[in-house]
């Protein structure tokens, strides 16, 4: 599959997009690809899982039925949790990268996308 935006999915790591985002499924704190969408949507509010959340459920480290959204955030028809600073969402997906969840690459792209470079 070709990635022009070198995106990657924040459950599995594997690149996403395709065209016009066929592949993808955008969430509040990012995509994740089909397959992770699949495995996340028994979970209520899966939408509003953190990175860190869909790669432990993805990674099977936490089962799906002990997962819960932030607790900014109690699901659709509710208000929306703050949005992040760009900090704070880099801070999040290092904390990714120094547990060996996505890789230097993917870490880089990921910064690169969230300061608009």
């Amino acid at each position: 599959m070709y990635n022009a935006m070198g995106a990657t999915c924040i459950g599995c790591g594997k690149a996403t997009g395709g065209v016009l985002g066929a592949y993808t499924v955008k969430l509040f704190y990012g995509e994740v690809c089909l397959t992770c969408k699949k495995k996340l949507a028994p979970i209520q509010g899966y939408q509003y899982l953190t990175p860190t959340q869909i790669s432990d459920v993805i990674g099977g480290r936490v089962r799906a039925c002990d997962v819960k959204p932030p607790n900014n955030f109690g699901g659709p028809g509710e208000a929306a949790p703050r949005q992040l600073s760009p900090a704070e969402e880099i801070r999040q997906y290092k904390e990714l990268l120094d547990d060996g969840l996505i890789t230097q690459e993917e870490f880089d792209a990921v910064k690169k996308r969230i300061l608009n470079l």
